[in-house]
């Protein structure tokens, strides 16, 4: 019965991330038929600061908080997500004055874009916020109450894009609002599911330095992954036009259906992960690791298969003929699929350990890669070497995340047993040859 209960967690885990994924995915096709390749690569540009702020607020405070606050517990844990809560509502509030501020001077008045600045940051922060409170649920194991949360999301996008759709009445500007209105109504659900919460003013210096000291590598990793992942998306808009931008994305839009397992192993491992060198030290982590690396390699492997297999022809069904020509994005795409749930897992790794620094190089490496190589490769070889570069620079961040990780001797395979301890600041003890 226990171990019945242990794998529940992870099931509706995965269960969350699975209707995450799909909805997200079914937004696409809705958004796609209603706007055109055109117009929903013009509404792709207008995202793009959202990724980025999302992509920093992962960094800065969601990957902290999945990996630290397994190993709290009781009225220290309530104190704690206190603390983060705060940073959270400061963090969102930043991002969308920024992404305001960035849209409305990108865009202009003469822009096709000009009127979205104000809808995408009202939804930047409504988005930010809802997931910042679904994540707390997930590093709090209670899968329960975030697919609640999803529920209300999911349900009330698709419910008025729908609606709005078949009135004729959709546009950029609309869908933003239509998200932003969404995260909002599931956001307040949130806030009455997330606690309790107990503040506790003198531990508020203490958690912001330790989230810090973990979250300082992660926020500069997170920007170089966003440079590296996006830099293809920026240079396609310039060189080739909103038009291929959107189709690239349609394209790719199989492939982040797929991500439902790279998702549930951020929400499922790292607090796995943290509660297990807690309590066992090196040789639970690995038992832990062990386990994901097993279960990320069989996922990637099939999912590349069924992407090769089937990817152009659901392509096709889902989005009609205007999609065919850029079909083939799909099947290259997918090779970098298992690399990246690898690489997930290796990740967390690190951030168990709260020795953030060796993801850090790792991301660098490869986006130092990435941004060098990107552009030349578009002018020669077109969307082709886009996906060539974007493929490289996984291999290179999960070769040199593999030799990091080689190096810290509990955690080869066949290393002797370890039990090393918890020390001050909730880092451990870790001696790497």
């Amino acid at each position: 019965m226990v171990h019945c209960r242990t794998a529940v967690g992870p099931v509706l885990s995965l269960g969350n991330q699975v209707l995450s994924s799909t909805c997200n995915f079914l937004t696409t096709i809705l958004l796609t038929r209603a706007l055109g390749l055109e117009a929903f690569g013009l509404y792709t540009m207008a995202w793009l600061p959202l990724h980025f702020a999302m992509s920093l607020q992962i960094g800065l405070i969601v990957s902290p908080m999945m990996s630290i606050a397994g190993k709290e517990d009781g009225a220290e844990a309530d104190a704690y997500y206190a603390v983060v809560g705060i940073h959270q509502l400061v963090y969102a509030a930043v991002a969308a004055a920024a992404i305001f501020g960035t849209l409305t001077l990108m865009t202009g008045s003469s822009w096709p874009l000009h009127d979205v600045a104000l809808p995408a940051a009202v939804a930047g922060a409504c988005y930010l916020t809802q997931d910042f409170l679904r994540r707390c649920l997930f590093a709090r194991r209670r899968p329960v109450r975030v697919l609640l949360l999803d529920i209300a999301n999911f349900g009330l996008r698709l419910g008025a894009l729908a609606a709005l759709w078949h009135e004729g009445l959709i546009g950029i500007a609309t869908a933003l609002w239509v998200l932003a209105a969404a995260a909002a109504a599931s956001a307040v659900c949130g806030l009455g599911m997330a606690g309790p919460f107990h503040w506790k003013p003198e531990i508020f210096a203490a958690v912001t330095r330790r989230q810090w000291r973990s979250a300082r590598w992660l926020v500069l990793t997170g920007s170089l992954q966003w440079m590296s992942g996006y830099s293809g998306l920026i240079v396609t808009a310039g060189l080739f036009g909103p038009r291929i931008l959107g189709a690239l994305r349609v394209a790719q839009s199989l492939l982040a259906v797929m991500n439902v397992a790279r998702e549930g192993l951020e929400n499922i491992v790292p607090p796995l992960a943290g509660k297990a060198l807690a309590e066992r030290g090196l040789p639970g982590l690995r038992h832990v690791l062990g386990r994901a690396l097993f279960g990320a390699a069989l996922i990637g492997t099939a999912a590349m298969s069924g992407l090769g297999l089937f990817g152009q022809w659901l392509l096709h069904r889902l989005y009609g003929g205007e999609i065919l020509e850029f079909s083939w994005v799909i099947i290259w795409s997918s090779l970098g699929f298992p690399m990246a749930l690898v690489t997930v897992v290796l990740t967390c790794a690190f951030r168990a350990l709260e020795q953030t620094r060796s993801v850090f190089l790792a991301v660098l490496v490869g986006a130092c890669f990435n941004l060098v190589a990107v552009y030349p490769a578009a002018v020669v070889f077109g969307v082709a070497g886009l996906i060539a570069v974007s493929l490289l620079s996984q291999l290179i961040v999960l070769a040199v995340l593999a030799v990091l990780v080689a190096r810290i001797s509990g955690l080869r395979v066949g290393a002797p047993p370890r039990h090393d301890s918890v020390v001050e600041s909730g880092a451990t003890a870790i001696s790497s040859p």
